[in-house]
C-alpha cells in the first residue's frame, strides 16, 4: 500500500462554511497564503516580481477597458462548488452595486477569470483549467509568461475540459468577455519585457 493511500483517511476536506469558521475564529493564522481546492487547504505560491509587475500591468489596461461595465477583481477569491474557493489573479465579474460584500462571486457572476503564470504554468493549465472548466467558467485565460502569449480557453464542458483553446501573440489583440468594446492590444501587456 502507498504512502498516499494511507494517509488518505487521514486528510481532512473542508466545506466553504467550515474554511470560513477556520478564518474567523483564528485557527488560520495566515489566511491570505491559502485558497481552499477541492475541499483541501493548498498553500498559494510565491509571486516573483516578473509576475508582479506582469499583474500590476494588466490590472491598470483592464480596469482602464472595463470601467464601470463590470469589476475587476484581483487575487481574491471566488466560490465555485463543490468547495473550491480559489484566488485567480485576476476574475471580471459581474457589476454588482455592493460590490460582492455578502458573498464571493459564483460562476454565474464571472465573465472571465485570469492567471498570470511563470513558475505556476503547470498549475494553471492542469489544476486550474480543470477546475475552472467543471464549474463551468465561460472563458478562461493564461497570460504565458514563459512563451510570450495568452492562450483563451472558452467553451467549458462539466467533465473538466474547455473545448476551445486559442493562442494568441504580443501583437495581436483579444475581445474581453462580457465586456462591449473591450479590446486588450497584447503589446500594451508584455512590452515591459
Amino acid at each position: 500500500m502507498t504512502l498516499a493511500a494511507r494517509l488518505d483517511p487521514y486528510i481532512r476536506r473542508y466545506t466553504f462554511e467550515e474554511f470560513h469558521r477556520l478564518i474567523e475564529s483564528g485557527q488560520i493564522e495566515e489566511p491570505n497564503q491559502l485558497e481552499l481546492i477541492d475541499g483541501l487547504l493548498v498553500q498559494k505560491m510565491t509571486k516573483g516580481e516578473r509576475h508582479a509587475a506582469y499583474c500590476s500591468r494588466l490590472y491598470r489596461l483592464l480596469v482602464g477597458l472595463v470601467q464601470e461595465q463590470a469589476i475587476v477583481r484581483t487575487q481574491d477569491p471566488v466560490q465555485l462548488p463543490p468547495n473550491h474557493e480559489p484566488e485567480p489573479d485576476f476574475a471580471i465579474v459581474r457589476f454588482q452595486q455592493d460590490e460582492y460584500r455578502s458573498r464571493h462571486p459564483q460562476p454565474e457572476d464571472i465573465y472571465l477569470i485570469i492567471e498570470v503564470a511563470d513558475s505556476s504554468l503547470t498549475y494553471d493549465r492542469e489544476v486550474k483549467l480543470g477546475l475552472y472548466a467543471k464549474a463551468g467558467i465561460p472563458n478562461y485565460w493564461i497570460l504565458n509568461l514563459q512563451e510570450n502569449c495568452l492562450e483563451t480557453y472558452s467553451l467549458p464542458t462539466g467533465s473538466g475540459v474547455y473545448q476551445k483553446r486559442e493562442a494568441y501573440t504580443p501583437e495581436e489583440k483579444v475581445g474581453i468577455p462580457g465586456i462591449r468594446a473591450g479590446e486588450l492590444s497584447l503589446d500594451q501587456v508584455f512590452s515591459i519585457g
